[in-house]
């Protein structure tokens, strides 16, 4: 991408719904004909075993649904405390929460998080639920402890300004009650409104009070449940907060996967080649799974 192509993306991508809906029209078209392999592989899949709610923008699983759920809060477990051996990314000068520990380059097919990502019906229902076979952009895990002070950055309401429609899927590595910062989502139907309301842009947070004022209180979803509940969220369409983890709570460990459409603010138009989980496309994988690895 040129320099000026990168600065208009980056004034785009904070701007309202409305201009960052021109954006994606705009990126479609320029991408139609290099999409054709992918518009194919969504005609041909199945009938989903199970969908995202549009009307929600999120879905959420109890632990026992997914049998690679053990595997990745165990290797998710393994990634913090190597972590605290070798010295945790932050210190008492720098944030507390959502600080990764792990590096992703350990990654491989083999792990348990990429065979979750890579699941037929879960690459069915997040590309039912896009409209395109997504690229599986990143792979995270992240650790929230105890921040004093008021809330602050991703701790407030706030849409990821990243696509105008995204999908991450959080797996809770750690017990999470009330007091040890959930994500906390308000439904995509809601967040419109409290987006047209304000006049949002994507650079904004917002206080409870500002969403409150808007849809009403007890709107909110907070997600709760013990290590390995998961959530798929279009955190694009969803207003979402976490992190704001109690004084006298347990920190919080996550593993988050994130997958975009090729249409993203972040995904330029040759930025396929560099994905991070491009290098693990190989023979042994079904064309959906190399498409959304960056074939």
């Amino acid at each position: 991408m040129s320099g000026l192509g990168s600065q208009i993306t980056k004034a785009m991508r904070v701007r309202s719904d409305g201009v960052r809906s021109v954006y994606t029209v705009f990126r479609r078209a320029a991408r139609y004909w290099r999409d054709g392999e992918r518009r194919a592989a969504l005609r041909a899949l199945p009938e989903p075993l199970w969908n995202i709610s549009p009307a929600r923008g999120f879905e959420l699983f109890e632990p026992s649904r997914f049998a690679e759920v053990p595997g990745i809060v165990a290797d998710a477990k393994a990634s913090l405390e190597e972590s605290e051996r070798t010295g945790p990314p932050a210190t008492a000068s720098r944030k507390r929460f959502l600080v990764p520990v792990q590096d992703p380059a350990t990654v491989t097919l083999d792990s348990a998080v990429m065979r979750f990502a890579l699941r037929e019906d879960v690459l069915n229902a997040v590309s039912r639920y896009l409209g395109v076979v997504p690229f599986l952009s990143t792979i995270s895990v992240l650790f929230s402890d105890v921040v004093k002070g008021a809330p602050t950055s991703s701790q407030l309401h706030h849409c990821d300004g990243d696509d105008v429609t995204q999908v991450k899927v959080f797996i809770y590595c750690s017990d999470v009650d009330p007091g040890s910062g959930p994500l906390t989502l308000l439904p995509a139907d809601d967040s419109q409104r409290v987006r047209l309301s304000v006049g949002y842009q994507y650079r904004q947070r917002l206080t409870d009070q500002q969403v409150a004022d808007v849809v009403g209180g007890g709107r909110e979803v907070p997600v709760l449940g013990p290590s390995g509940t998961s959530v798929f969220v279009d955190t694009s369409r969803c207003f979402h907060y976490g992190s704001r983890v109690a004084a006298d709570a347990a920190p919080r460990l996550v593993t988050m996967i994130q997958y975009q459409t090729p249409f993203s603010f972040m995904v330029p138009t040759h930025a396929q080649q560099s994905l991070a989980f491009r290098r693990l496309i190989g023979p042994e994988l079904s064309p959906l799974q190399r498409l959304v690895l960056g074939e």
